[in-house]
């Protein structure tokens, strides 16, 4: 307030003769350190509106359209798998229901790791695709969902030795003769909820165990945070799930090879590379952060601006009385 004052003081000056070229030089010192605090207050804004914690639940899931749609959601799940790869997050699939041998219906996925609420909090919603499916010559709108959850750090979920139930098989697939011989597959059963998990990522059995025991601490703090959730949220994630074709966040447009987001008016071409690289994918991200923080400093700007005025009104009352 006090380097405000002393500008306006500065400019009055500037119609005296005497001390023009003085009160020049103070505004442009002044301006100088306004524009730097200015700089500084609003980084610091920036960083407070930037979500805190880094895991994350990530599901999506089939909507309008039928096979293609299932389609669309396993590329979908491809993309955000390579993304999290590239951000050096760990990726690990909860629940998975397929359709087909290149459809998903559901899946969620758990993703841990540096700035994993970051990246992926602007794909929450109904995402839309217009494309010719490989079995017909004429375009389909189809819709996928995608629904984020942030991990909570205030629900601890604990799980007792006595409530599990382990068996030990030999791994299935490719990997040599090591993983067909050996018993290292773990299958947990948590006997009270009844949830059923497998891993067999390690050739030592104790290692699955223990992703086992990851993936079934994950599933039933999914399922703590969804309980808790408030009836307003449960209303929104329930008119989310239905997955109209209007209620689009982003549409992936493959005859023009545009990807548009709705929300945020901004738009990236070539589908291909973005569905493949997730330098791509960062680009259309970095534009609709871009625009989604001028839209929070516009907001916070103008709730300053009506607090100051209610100031102002009130001061005003104040001397009149």
């Amino acid at each position: 307030c006090d380097t405000l004052d002393t500008m306006v003081e500065c400019h009055e000056l500037l119609n005296e003769p005497e001390m023009e070229e003085i009160a020049r030089t103070d505004i442009v010192s002044m301006d100088s350190a306004l524009q730097s605090s200015y700089n500084d207050i609003e980084a610091e804004i920036m960083e407070s509106l930037q979500p805190s914690g880094d895991d994350i639940f990530l599901e999506i899931r089939m909507a309008a359209g039928g096979i293609e749609s299932s389609v669309f959601a396993n590329d979908l799940f491809t993309m955000y798998e390579n993304i999290a790869a590239s951000r050096g997050c760990n990726w690990s699939v909860l629940e998975e229901d397929a359709r087909g041998e290149i459809g998903i219906a559901r899946v969620v996925v758990s993703i841990s790791g540096p700035d994993a609420l970051g990246v992926f909090q602007f794909e929450a919603g109904v995402h839309r695709v217009q494309r010719v499916p490989l079995n017909d010559t004429r375009v389909h709108t189809s819709t996928a969902i995608v629904i984020v959850t942030k991990k909570s750090d205030d629900i601890k979920i604990k799980i007792d030795e006595e409530d599990l139930e382990c068996t030990y098989m030999r791994a299935s697939g490719p990997g040599g003769q090591f993983v067909q011989r050996t018993n290292s597959k773990c299958r947990m059963v948590h006997k009270p909820s009844g949830i059923t998990v497998t891993n067999q990522t390690s050739r030592l059995a104790q290692d699955n165990k223990k992703e086992c025991l990851k993936k079934l601490s994950d599933i039933l703090l999914r399922e703590e945070i969804e309980e808790n959730l408030s009836a307003t949220e449960k209303t929104k994630k329930s008119q989310a799930m239905q997955g109209d074709r209007s209620d689009k966040i982003r549409t992936y447009n493959y005859k023009s090879g545009v990807i548009t987001d709705h929300r945020y008016k901004v738009e990236v071409t070539g589908i291909s590379d973005y569905l493949a690289d997730p330098e791509y994918f960062m680009e259309l991200h970095r534009k609709v952060s871009g625009v989604w923080q001028l839209q929070k400093l516009a907001e916070i700007a103008e709730g300053l601006g009506a607090d100051q005025s209610s100031k102002g009104i009130g001061q005003s009352s104040r001397n009149r009385s």
